[in-house]
């Protein structure tokens, strides 16, 4: 039977936009490592584990584990990388669980963050698109394209129009910052951002539709340092779940979602024996917000909140005025489930390899009632639920903090599946060469107008043909009375594999009144009417 295992201890940088607050990633991760060993009465440890990104390409560092150490003044210590992509925090703190509760340590030092700042946003850019599938890539996909196409998939299925959609974004962008804006660690600490701002195109330019550059999370450096340790502290860590999902979306049966999240969800519920996590008294959750979208549909996907509700759990009736999120009365402070009252990644800052550790402090902060702003501190928080998406939801993490003093009733929880046989692999989403010319039915499309090698606008679309998935480009710049509209999930296009045997699509011509037409139409007399309307 595994070990109980507790947090000792905490510590949080700054997160920064600047790039100025840390010489180098070893002042970051000195800071951090400096702030929990003021926070914990542990000061030995029997093991590293430190989680970084991509050392590699944003430092110039390899080996970087036992670097770290040296600097700290701990060489000959036991040091390990852990790298998932965007959950590497995450997986570092679950990788440090494991060896206090098999036994083979007393107590572990997690160290997680990015030094993100020594590259330009471009350069940026394009080394977080090495985490995508390289097919995904070869289209121009970026990491805010694919969960551009899930955003797509997931409105189509809730039948949700583009404006409305907008109106949604807008709010949750809102929502972060109020939150980060009080968050005196957050990178945009002080920085409120009104509705108004995102419908100023001057302030607020496409990314991938319909993400825009508001929509996404900022590149900043920041670290976080957790003390686990055997020995009774005022927080355990109650449950842990992991799972991974395919490297690419073509091979996914749901684009809606992130199914990886569910499972890894069930686990930790399972582990932590939670029957049903909407019954939790005291809860907090920190999820991955790296951009707005994802927000409602993770806490769906973590058995949060149901679909029809979630929205305006988030950001309230969308016919009113927005209010105070933290006055929210689900998701705000007293509600039954406050949610990224830090900001989340979108407002306190996204430093990739750190983030899953950050979100992780967070709640033990909540938990011992020591939350960074104070007008967030949820009275009698007793269990935090933190997840970490790595890459396009094929690397998550679910992680359960509970106060050591909770008595809360367990009940029984049906094991989920947790084993793995070795059998035929998966269909990959290499390009095929057999598919042929003709009808195809768009799944999901977006044009994406900031790309690892700044060509865009780029309008890809995800494929139905011949039973199977399959990406292609639009074929043409969009010409006069064309528009993204026309590429909308449920209509037909025309598939095209060229000599060079690249894929690429065409839009029908169609007579008659199509939606598309007549939409175009409605617009095309209002906008011709304005001036004769006042």
């Amino acid at each position: 039977m595994a070990r109980a295992v507790y947090i000792a201890g905490v510590g949080l940088t700054k997160v920064d936009l600047t790039g100025h607050i840390f010489g180098s990633i070893f002042d970051l991760f000195a800071e951090a490592y400096r702030k929990a060993l003021e926070d914990a009465p542990v000061r030995s440890f029997d093991a590293v584990q430190l989680g970084i990104m991509d050392s590699e390409e944003f430092e110039g560092r390899a080996n970087i584990a036992a670097k770290v150490a040296d600097r700290l003044g701990l060489t000959g210590i036991p040091a390990v990388r852990s790298e998932t992509a965007s959950s590497t925090g995450a997986a570092a703190f679950h990788e440090g669980y494991y060896k206090i509760a098999s036994g083979q340590a007393e107590s572990v030092l997690v160290l997680a963050g990015e030094r993100m700042k020594t590259v330009t946003t471009e350069l940026a850019t394009r080394i977080m698109s090495k985490t995508i599938d390289p097919v995904e890539r070869s289209f121009g996909f970026t990491m805010p394209a694919l969960i551009a196409l899930v955003t797509q998939a997931w409105i189509r299925e809730r039948k949700i129009r583009p404006k409305t959609m907008s109106d949604i974004l807008a709010r949750l962008m809102m929502r972060a910052h109020a939150l980060g804006a009080e968050n005196p660690l957050a990178a945009f600490y002080g920085k409120v951002e009104p509705l108004s701002a995102y419908f100023d195109a001057r302030q607020n330019s496409p990314v991938a539709t319909p993400l825009m550059r508001k929509d996404c999370s900022p590149v900043c450096d920041g670290a976080a340092a957790v003390i686990l340790t055997a020995k009774p502290q005022a927080v355990r860590v109650a449950g842990l779940g992991s799972a991974t999902e395919t490297s690419s979306i073509l091979d996914r049966s749901v684009l809606s979602s992130l199914e990886a999240t569910t499972h890894a969800a069930k686990i930790a519920y399972w582990r932590a024996d939670i029957p049903d996590p909407r019954d939790l008294q005291g809860l907090v959750v920190e999820a991955h917000d790296a951009f707005n979208s994802l927000l409602p549909i993770n806490l769906v996907d973590l058995g949060l909140l149901d679909s029809n509700e979630v929205v305006e759990a988030l950001v309230g009736p969308l016919r009113r005025d927005p209010t105070d999120p933290l006055e929210h009365p689900v998701t705000g402070v007293r509600g039954r489930l406050p949610t990224n009252l830090s900001g989340g990644l979108k407002a306190r800052g996204h430093p990739v390899g750190g983030t899953g550790l950050f979100q992780i402090a967070e709640n033990y902060l909540q938990i011992t009632e020591r939350f960074p702003n104070p007008r967030a501190q949820v009275r009698q928080a007793k269990i935090g639920i933190s997840h970490s998406i790595g890459g396009p939801g094929n690397n998550v993490y679910v992680t359960v903090l509970e106060s050591s003093d909770n008595r809360r009733e367990k009940g029984y929880v049906q094991q989920p599946r947790i084993h793995f046989e070795s059998g035929t692999p998966q269909r990959r989403a290499d390009t095929p060469t057999d598919v042929q010319t003709g009808n195809a039915i768009v799944e999901a499309a977006t044009s994406i107008y900031v790309t690892s090698d700044q060509k865009g606008p780029i309008h890809v679309a995800l494929l139905r043909i011949d039973g199977r998935r399959v990406f292609a480009k639009l074929d043409h710049p969009l010409e006069e009375g064309e528009e993204v509209l026309d590429m909308q999930a449920g209509q037909t296009v025309k598939f095209l594999v060229k000599d060079d045997g690249d894929h690429y699509f065409q839009l029908l011509r169609r007579r008659g009144w199509t939606p598309t037409a007549i939409a175009r139409s409605i617009r095309r007399r209002v906008s011709g009417s304005e001036d004769t309307d006042n």
